[in-house]
């Protein structure tokens, strides 16, 4: 069984079932994006029922780059569509290692520009709001979408929510505090950033957002920043947070107490009260 194979079955080892009584109704579907690559991705479509959407939020799930799309993912889409009456895109994107940086970026930020000029066809709401949702290595993914649209002088999104990003790939996880209870070993965390970087050098911002320049960070979207107490990547998320208030960029953080990593999707810790934010946020868009 190779590296990879085994980390992903340990994962899924710890994983919690949801139960039947957990999924909630509404419209779902599913498409298949086409990559410039060459290659395609899944598209899950968590839409709400009986009322028209309000806008689209597009959620990038966390995997350590590594880990498949699971049901509590799903869960957390289909709630999110329910609550917010917002349509969510959920972006099953390409895995490392066998697809390493930038195949995952490159794909986001395919999809993230195809959204944009095709909001019709996925929501009627005008205006056309857009929010982009990034779990732990979503969040990274999330954040090299928005500086590339920067760079590009190309339209960002509307709001940003970030949970638990893990937006420093550079530092030697050995260097870290890890704090007790943490669910991510430094072993774990540094077979994630070898499989995602590949052969890709050290100090880049598309792949550690923590060393984008002010300059770089200038107009990015007004941003909210999750972390948890018990997650050895708090800091490095606390941290690109102080970089874009330099930047002006509207920032609202939140370090949630007696949670771990990927508490927000998993359902512990304080998952609801993450959730419950997370929904008055886009809410206070419309």
């Amino acid at each position: 069984m190779d590296e990879a194979t085994l980390e992903r079955q340990n994962h899924d080892n710890h994983q919690n079932n949801i139960s039947s009584d957990q999924w909630a109704a509404e419209r779902t579907r599913t498409e298949t994006f086409q990559l410039s690559s060459g290659k395609t991705a899944k598209l899950y479509l968590h839409e709400p029922n009986y009322v028209p959407a309000k806008g689209l939020v597009i959620d990038f799930h966390g995997s350590g780059f590594v880990h498949l799309h699971n049901d509590h993912d799903t869960y957390f889409c289909k709630r999110l569509a329910i609550a917010t009456q917002y349509t969510v895109l959920d972006f099953d994107y390409p895995l490392a290692p066998e697809q390493p940086y930038p195949a995952a970026l490159n794909a986001c930020d395919e999809l993230v520009q195809y959204v944009q000029a095709h909001y019709s066809d996925y929501c009627a709401a005008t205006p056309q709001p857009v929010i982009l949702i990034g779990h732990s290595a979503g969040g990274n993914l999330v954040v090299g979408t928005q500086l590339r649209a920067l760079k590009q002088q190309r339209p960002v999104a509307d709001l940003v929510i970030l949970t638990y990003p893990a937006l420093d790939l550079d530092t030697n996880p050995d260097d870290e505090v890890f704090p007790t209870g943490a669910v991510i070993s430094p072993e774990q965390a540094k077979r994630f950033n070898r499989f995602y970087r590949g052969n890709a050098p050290l100090g880049n911002p598309e792949i550690s957002p923590v060393l984008a320049t002010r300059e770089a960070l200038i107009g990015f979207p007004k941003t909210i920043i999750q972390t948890a107490d018990h997650d050895t990547l708090a800091p490095e998320a606390e941290r690109f947070g102080q970089h874009l208030l330099l930047a002006h960029t509207s920032v609202t953080m939140k370090r949630y107490a007696n949670s771990l990593h990927g508490f927000t999707v998993s359902l512990t810790g304080a998952y609801q009260a993450s959730f419950n934010a997370i929904v008055r946020q886009i809410q206070q868009l419309v």
